[in-house]
């Protein structure tokens, strides 16, 4: 709506308001702008910035108090209007001039463990208040699936609330008592508008250095008493305050939005990591990361509050980052099938299978005839309701597959 404003400052033609024209003057004054629409580094706009623009145009003619009983989008008194915004969009693709919307790859495994490389994430026993901070926002932002830049300085300590299972399992989750749950994107309040639901829980990882709750109550220890805020401005070690001997690591004031809305970015930046990614990225990841797990989509919107399963949907087209490489490496295989060798299973002799159940047995190692060396074909766990492959890589569950494995013994003597 800005652009377009500006626009209309500028052009010399059409000197009726546009909110008080026909819609035949309308829609000329449209077709002008489409074709003549440019950045102020006098670049195109992309598809995706002109339909926003047009959509801004229309809820801003259509709402009072205006209300006009046309839309410039679906009526076909704009018909002329819309067909030269499409055939020039369709020309600046032709010629390259524009790009369709690359939304980026959420964080990958690489970019993480580097960034704890890099000291930008920390392990439980940090001394580094500004470094413990920034874990404890990554925590909370991943396993919360909040949003990039949304309501981040308006968190409060008591909304983050700690509890026990019966079985003495520690987690956090978002307090849902009044004036702990904040307006979202999503769930704006209103009359028309469905209640947030999304609850998601942070669960501790017992006798790991990188406990996410252990790290963040942590952090929460270390609070200043005298500010309500989650996300407080941390101090810096000097001569009056040392980490590993005073209990408050942050000043009475709240972190400024600024900080908090480009936290992810300065973080990328200090590891020395390229491109530039965003906070929002982190929201991607959680969706991204639970999909790729084979968690149902109502399952993940009960953690980041979309709407709807559709929208989820919009995050799990896009391969991840190890997808594609899986890919490539297949298309890899069809002309040089060789090179797959160097990516091959090894199966060592000291190979470790769980434990067999009541109604399961351990997998055996059946010589093949159907090929050279030393191939082994592996049965299946049997299990009382399905087939599965388990205990052989780990973190895996196979549901009815069959395996050939390519066993290297290291001496071609021993069969």
């Amino acid at each position: 709506m800005v652009f377009f404003a500006e626009w209309f400052q500028i052009q010399r033609e059409f000197t009726t308001p546009f909110e008080e024209m026909s819609p035949s003057e309308l829609n000329k004054c449209l077709q002008k702008f489409y074709l003549s629409a440019r950045k102020r580094d006098g670049s195109f706009y992309n598809k995706k910035s002109l339909t926003a623009i047009r959509a801004a145009l229309d809820r801003h003619l259509r709402s009072p108090p205006f209300s006009k009983p046309f839309s410039i989008i679906g009526d076909s008194q704009f018909n002329d209007a819309n067909k030269s915004l499409s055939n020039f969009l369709k020309t600046l693709s032709e010629s390259g001039q524009i790009a369709s919307t690359m939304h980026k790859q959420p964080l990958t495994k690489e970019i993480v463990a580097k960034l704890y490389e890099e000291g930008e994430l920390v392990d439980t026993d940090s001394l580094q208040p500004h470094k413990l901070q920034q874990t404890a926002w990554f925590f909370i932002s991943l396993f919360l699936g909040k949003r990039g830049r949304e309501n981040q300085q308006l968190l409060k300590k008591h909304m983050l609330v700690s509890r026990e299972t019966p079985s003495g399992e520690k987690y956090l989750e978002m307090s849902r008592e009044r004036g702990a749950v904040l307006a979202t994107k999503n769930h704006q309040g209103g009359l028309d508008d469905k209640e947030d639901e999304s609850n998601g829980k942070i669960f501790e990882r017992p006798g790991s250095k990188r406990c996410p709750v252990k790290l963040i109550e942590k952090y929460l220890s270390h609070l200043n008493p005298e500010c309500s805020s989650l996300f407080q401005k941390p101090r810096n070690p000097c001569k009056s305050f040392n980490p590993a001997k005073d209990a408050v690591w942050s000043c009475s004031t709240p972190l400024g939005h600024n900080t908090l809305d480009n936290m992810l970015r300065f973080m990328i930046t200090r590891a020395g990591i390229i491109p530039h990614l965003t906070n929002h990225l982190i929201r991607a990841t959680t969706v991204t990361v639970l999909s790729a797990a084979n968690i149902e989509s109502r399952h993940i919107k009960a953690i980041t509050g979309h709407q709807s399963e559709a929208s989820i949907q919009s995050y799990c087209d896009t391969p991840t980052f190890e997808q594609f490489k899986t890919m490539s490496n297949k298309l890899g295989e069809f002309f040089d099938p060789a090179g797959n060798e160097n990516n091959a299973v090894v199966v060592t002799h000291s190979a470790v299978f769980p434990p067999p159940g009541p109604s399961s047995q351990l997998p055996s190692a059946i010589p093949s005839t159907s090929g050279g060396g030393n191939q082994f074909v592996f049965e299946s766990i049997q299990d009382s309701s399905q087939n599965l492959a388990r205990g052989f890589i780990p973190e895996c569950t196979f549901h009815n597959c069959s395996f050939n494995f390519n066993v290297s013994f290291g001496d071609s003597s021993r069969k």
